[in-house]
């Protein structure tokens, strides 16, 4: 129960950081923001400080900022300094991009205080979960197992296990692993998920690590976020061609994985919540109705078009973008809840 009230903190502290990146830029560039929520629908929890509304609402999908003029749709006075569309167009977009802004430079600093309290993570791999009944798990390996090699070849973080499971192309693969210090071996069969072959295992360092200097530290945090954001575009672009296997969560089945990984450590707590400010960062910045990229791509439009992009226009692509987003949201969430089936 506790790791569940942490992951809902952890969680919740990635929104309030994402939104109040918005909030933060809006009000140094002088717009009028009326409400900063947690969450959606009519307010749980609020008080209203210099203008505006800060609340906490029942429907736990996210949050939001409302800043004046920002709904296309919206009715203001045109003649209002304050408002949205009457300030510079660098500013709405400095207020557009804050917000994912804000999610990188949380993952930043929180990869820097891993790295300078407990150090540089060990390239040796231990499998964190077996799925299961995927061909992991059947075939034996259990959480903790430490990877020594695969089909004879050494496994690490630079020579994932990945690769020799897709270089198997479905057959057998002989796993050997140390596990409370005794070598095991396992052949397991991988299973083919759209054309990648997989054993259904989530794996992680090993819980040694090595001290680090600040330098170092802050070059790798600074370099974390990149390579992490690389390695889920290569993902999506997997999934939309087909060869990944799209394997979506909501903020139910998100909350579960931050939970079971708050039950492991603080380490494995903070790794996640990395690892989610950087989905969350990315995911925002995608061009996407609704979203702070699609925000950006019609405010990009009307900066190369020179013309204001009709309102009503706009605010009909976004709240079909919306509607779609809260349609994916719920089927996923469904199936958080009642399984993947």
């Amino acid at each position: 129960m506790l790791s569940i009230l942490v992951a809902i903190i952890g969680l919740g502290l990635l929104i309030v950081l994402h939104e109040g990146g918005h909030f933060l830029v809006a009000r140094l560039c002088g717009m009028r923001v009326e409400r900063f929520s947690i969450g959606f629908g009519p307010t749980l929890l609020g008080f209203e400080h210099k203008g505006t509304t800060f609340q906490i609402a029942p429907i736990p999908l996210g949050g939001f900022v409302q800043i004046t003029g920002m709904n296309p749709n919206e009715e203001f006075d045109r003649n209002d300094p304050m408002v949205y569309p009457n300030r510079p167009r660098w500013m709405r977009m400095a207020t557009i991009l804050a917000g994912p802004a804000a999610n990188y430079l949380t993952a930043f600093v929180l990869t820097l205080f891993v790295l300078l309290t407990f150090g540089m993570p060990s390239k040796t791999q231990k499998i964190v979960e077996p799925v299961a009944g995927r061909p992991a798990a059947v075939a034996g390996l259990k959480t903790g197992d430490v990877l020594v090699s695969a089909n004879g070849q050494s496994v690490d973080a630079d020579h994932p296990i990945t690769d020799v499971i897709q270089a198997s192309q479905g057959k057998p693969v002989a796993i050997k692993v140390m596990r409370e210090g005794k070598p095991l071996s396992f052949d397991v069969a991988a299973e083919n998920k759209a054309g990648v072959y997989q054993v259904g295992i989530q794996i992680g360092p090993i819980d040694e690590r090595t001290p680090i200097g600040v330098g170092g530290a802050v070059k790798e945090a600074v370099v974390y976020p990149y390579y992490a954001s690389v390695g889920i575009l290569e993902g999506l672009y997997g999934m939309v061609r087909g060869k990944v296997h799209a394997d979506l969560s909501g903020p139910i089945g998100i909350t579960k994985q931050i939970a079971k990984a708050a039950s492991r450590g603080a380490v494995d707590f903070l790794g996640i919540l990395i690892l989610l400010s950087v989905y969350l960062g990315l995911f925002n910045l995608l061009p996407v109705p609704a979203l702070d990229g699609g925000r950006a791509m019609f405010l990009a439009i009307e900066s190369i078009s020179r013309k204001k992009v009709n309102p009503k226009i706009e605010a009909a692509v976004h709240t079909a973008g919306f509607v779609l987003l809260l349609g994916v949201l719920a089927i996923v969430s469904f199936k958080d809840i009642f399984g993947k089936g």
